[in-house]
């Protein structure tokens, strides 16, 4: 009986006493903070971070196609990236201030407080990828031609 009860007082301290207590400071906040600057937070969120990536690749290659078909004597259909489209500094720098912002409101959306935009904050991105995938197959069409 003995060596059970020192084993069991052992147990006792061994076990740290202060565990068991959290004060008010000690507890987790409610909502972390938000990581990095104004610039920089979209990309804090892996998912985000992917979209944004895969919206990169498609936005090269439709930007790359469309200056060789305008290379060849072609025009740009969609009448808001006209102005861009005959220099390759507007036409980078468009692209660029698109995808942040469509990654910049995808990451709004995902830490809404309304629960159809936090469902729902992968459409922005998702749209703008496969309208640049189908101006990159088009443009490549016209360039098999």
């Amino acid at each position: 009986m003995w060596p059970a009860r020192i084993a069991f007082a052992l147990l006792l301290f061994t076990v740290p006493v202060g565990a068991q207590v959290l004060t008010a400071q000690q507890l987790l906040p409610d909502k972390p903070a938000p990581r990095g600057n104004f610039l920089t937070r979209p990309f804090y969120d892996n998912h985000v971070l992917i979209l944004t990536e895969v919206d990169a690749g498609a936005a090269l290659w439709d930007d790359f196609a469309s200056r060789r078909v305008i290379g060849r004597g072609g025009y740009e259909r969609n009448p808001l990236m006209r102005p861009f489209v005959h220099n390759s500094g507007t036409l980078a720098a468009e692209t660029i201030g698109e995808v942040w912002l469509v990654a910049f409101v995808a990451d709004r959306m995902k830490h809404s407080q309304h629960a159809v935009l936090r469902k729902t904050w992968w459409l922005p991105q998702v749209l703008n990828i496969s309208a640049k995938i189908y101006g990159g197959i088009n443009s490549t069409a016209i360039l098999s031609r």
